[in-house]
């Protein structure tokens, strides 16, 4: 049954991660866009977007909230582990509990079933962003052994508040530099994560090279955007192996050469 308009905007303002940041994001997001398309962002803005996507996107959310928090796919030292989990909070998606808990529980148990939050058997709108606003409530059963660790209490508790200072600060230094650093990688990093989450469950976008029961594929058109997470359905065929691309000579996957850098058991 198709949620109604009503108890959208209930579960929008039910959901701080959804009315503090996901709404907002779009709204600053196209702003940071249009300013690059009408002329009026600093000649400098590509170099920082770069940085933020390589922190938030690459790092953050493709290398630790998916390869390290939910599959512990590789292992790194405290330090290392704590700045990942700050680049994931940045990528605006949130927190690490809350997301292992939908990518574990929700998606990679049920993918491409009716218990699949996010499958686009259910529509394209609902699998890319609709899904998030008709879900008020989460288990976290599947992620119970991130509320053992004290950095990821703090990260879910102190969520909102951390990206908040974050570009609280920011914006005090430079508005540009808030907007093109931290703004704009954002929006492009939540983005990117929903292609990959809908697009790569559509048999007709791409291939398998493991024959798994849902519809994950590969998208070598989706690569210059995602970058490794193209390679979908080898995550699925194989979800602990922290590289998603090497299974054919095309298939690479830089997140996972920074993993090589990063990462305590070779």
């Amino acid at each position: 049954m198709e949620t109604s308009f009503k108890q959208l905007a209930k579960n929008t303002l039910a959901l701080p991660q959804l009315w503090a940041v996901v709404v907002p994001m779009q709204f600053l997001g196209l702003y940071a866009v249009y300013n690059i398309v009408a002329g009026g962002a600093p000649n400098w803005w590509w170099i920082t977007t770069l940085i933020g996507y390589v922190c938030f996107k690459m790092i953050g959310i493709a290398a630790g909230y998916h390869r390290l928090f939910c599959h512990r796919s590789f292992a790194v030292n405290k330090i290392v582990k704590r700045i990942i989990l700050y680049f994931g909070i940045l990528g605006g998606q949130g927190s690490p509990i809350m997301w292992v808990a939908i990518h574990r529980g929700y998606h990679h148990r049920y993918a491409d079933t009716p218990k699949d939050l996010h499958s686009p058997n259910d529509g394209l709108w609902h699998s890319y962003m609709g899904w998030m606003f008709k879900y008020p409530k989460i288990s976290i059963r599947a992620a119970l052994d991130l509320t053992r660790d004290a950095d990821m209490l703090r990260a879910h508790k102190y969520y909102v508040p951390i990206i908040y200072i974050t570009h609280g600060i920011a914006a005090l230094i430079s508005i540009d530099l808030w907007l093109y650093l931290f703004m704009l990688p954002m929006f492009i990093t939540l983005h990117c994560f929903l292609m990959q989450t809908c697009l790569t469950h559509i048999p007709a976008l791409g291939y398998k090279n493991y024959n798994t029961r849902d519809n994950s594929i590969n998208s070598p058109w989706l690569f210059p955007l995602i970058l490794g997470e193209a390679w979908h359905n080898n995550h699925h065929g194989d979800a602990r192996n922290p590289n998603y691309g090497g299974r054919r000579w095309w298939e690479l996957d830089p997140t996972y050469w920074i993993i090589s850098l990063i990462r305590t058991n070779k």
